[in-house]
């Protein structure tokens, strides 16, 4: 499978626009992940994908 480079800016844009035809039993959720992504961009996380959030349960724990 190819890999495609997709900025959080643009996957932002992508899912703001397809709240415009979501489900409204949907629209919950995907409101949900509009939110975890722009506080992962907002804390820094660039490439959510390729980050390692096991320091964060470390720091958490330790």
């Amino acid at each position: 499978m190819e890999t495609i480079e997709v900025s959080n800016e643009k996957a932002l844009k992508a899912l703001e626009q397809i709240k415009t035809y979501c489900a409204a039993t949907n629209l919950d959720e995907l409101n949900y992940v509009i939110k975890i992504l722009k506080k992962l961009q907002c804390a820094g996380v660039t490439k959510p994908l390729e980050a390692d959030f096991s320091l964060l349960t470390e720091k958490k724990n330790g």
